[in-house]
């Protein structure tokens, strides 16, 4: 009975003095736990940290034409996180845009861009707004706002091509679908005013487009102010 007690108790004593020992896998486990939440808590902060760096800029309430003159119902400041890459307008700067015209169309929700706005009307002294109607599908690819093309009325028909006319212009807005049963749609174009009634009067317009870098509308205007007395 001494020895078999003696055996008893030096086991129970080993067992009380070295704990609970973990195996080597059960180690890892809970060494890999601790690792990813780590990174799990790190990953929280830097999503964290990212919203704290948001700035107020400047967005568009709703769909503003290009020409339009901006109000202050038109533009709000919205808190967002944007790369510094991107040209947007500090909200700050709200109230010094009123009174501005929109350069091309601002759709309702995006960003504005400093070059999205201009100081002075679209349309200046010496040009006139012209609206023709034209076929769906006759429009070319890429046509937007503000750029330039050319209004082709046809002529005779002859080889010689007389009497066809041509007219530098800019597009002033978007296409828009007509009541017409023919499918037509209506582009309004500002053209040289001594151009206007010759494109107003033809029954059969087409639109060219020409190269964005160039725009014939404004030389021409530019050439028609400087002849005037």
């Amino acid at each position: 009975m001494t020895a078999g007690r003696s055996v008893a108790e030096g086991a129970g004593a080993t067992s009380s003095g070295h704990g609970f020992q973990p195996a080597a896998r059960r180690r890892n486990r809970i060494a890999a736990g601790v690792a990813l939440a780590a990174i799990a808590i790190g990953g929280n902060l830097y999503v964290y940290s990212a919203l704290d760096a948001s700035e107020p800029v400047v967005q568009a309430v709703r769909d503003v034409p290009a020409g339009e003159r901006i109000t202050a119902d038109m533009l709000r400041a919205v808190d967002v996180d944007v790369d510094s890459t991107v040209n947007v307008i500090a909200g700050d700067r709200l109230d010094s845009l009123v009174g501005l015209y929109a350069k091309v169309r601002l759709v309702a929700g995006s960003l504005v861009t400093v070059e999205a706005l201009q100081p002075t009307p679209l349309v200046t002294a010496g040009t006139s707004v012209v609206a023709i109607q034209v076929a769906d599908g006759s429009l070319p690819i890429g046509l937007r706002e503000r750029v330039p093309v050319l209004l082709v009325v046809p002529g005779d028909g002859s080889d010689t091509g007389a009497g066809v006319v041509s007219v530098a212009g800019r597009v002033v807005g978007s296409p828009t679908d007509t009541s017409s049963a023919l499918g037509l749609q209506s582009l309004s174009v500002d053209v040289a005013a001594a151009d206007a009634a010759t494109i107003a009067a033809a029954d059969d317009v087409r639109v060219v487009l020409v190269e964005p870098s160039e725009d014939p509308a404004a030389a021409t205007a530019a050439v028609a102010e400087e002849g005037e007395p």
